[in-house]
């Protein structure tokens, strides 16, 4: 059994190339050497058009060496991933636009693959990357001015999803894409979200915000890390506190 979803943006290139299915989209990426374990595969991939042009892709593939009961009845990451896609879209987070999401199933219901299809972030660095590359200190104006101004986009951005009731659960610095176009300031783009969700419970809140802090321990300065807070909303230091100790309780080895 199987079954494919698709964005209306892009399916009538998929259906000019007879992506019609999910066992197409499967064979169009196929992996030079197929999986014989439980694995996840990402890869970048440029597709030909029917028109001669070309689309750059991120196919993410996963793969199960035996059917898998953990999501029997439930949803796959991919789909869950591709669904939190259009999720972000409607609340204005940049993300990766959505092209293809499929499901394969054996005959009682549990999923043996799942993949997702989205278009390529051109010229994107994880936010880790650009931080060492273009800003790594405060050193200069320049470097003050970028790192100011993701530290302000960024609470920006987790503020609109916390006010919607949305969870990311997985927000950690490699999942956060930076584009820069000089002199235009940089942007932000979340990706890689298959284990979010929506929940009124308020400490995947805090989950959230100590995922972000964990790397900014590394990168960031106690005063920056305060400023997010302060720009986050609320009390500063009353939410310093509470991640601080959902790190130590949660990871008292860091």
């Amino acid at each position: 059994m199987e079954s494919l979803q698709t964005d209306p943006r892009s399916r009538d290139w998929l259906t000019a190339l007879g992506l019609d299915s999910c066992a197409a989209i499967v064979k169009l990426f196929a992996l030079p050497e197929p999986p014989l374990a439980t694995t996840v595969i990402g890869t970048p991939r440029t597709v030909q058009l029917a028109d001669h042009s070309t689309r750059s892709v991120f196919y993410k593939l996963y793969e199960y060496a035996s059917p898998s009961w953990y999501f029997w009845g439930r949803r796959s990451k991919a789909r869950r991933e591709f669904e939190y896609y259009a999720a972000f879209e409607q609340l204005g987070i940049p993300t990766a636009q959505r092209v293809a999401c499929g499901e394969v199933r054996d005959a009682i219901g549990r999923l043996c693959r799942a993949f997702i299809v989205t278009e390529e972030i051109p010229r994107a660095w994880t936010l880790p990357q650009f931080v060492q590359e273009f800003c790594p200190n405060r050193a200069t104006a320049e470097s003050r001015r970028l790192r100011d101004g993701l530290c302000r986009q960024m609470a920006s951005l987790t503020r609109c999803m916390h006010d919607a009731a949305f969870f990311h659960y997985d927000l950690v610095w490699r999942n956060i894409l930076v584009t820069w176009t000089p002199p235009d300031a940089p942007k932000i783009w979340w990706i890689d979200c298959p284990r979010g969700g929506f929940s009124r419970q308020r400490h995947w809140q805090i989950q959230d915000l100590a995922s972000l802090d964990k790397m900014a321990v590394q990168y960031c300065t106690r005063a920056e890390r305060l400023t997010f807070l302060k720009s986050y909303g609320g009390e500063a230091k009353s939410l310093a506190r509470e991640v601080l100790a959902y790190r130590q309780k949660r990871r008292p080895d860091e």
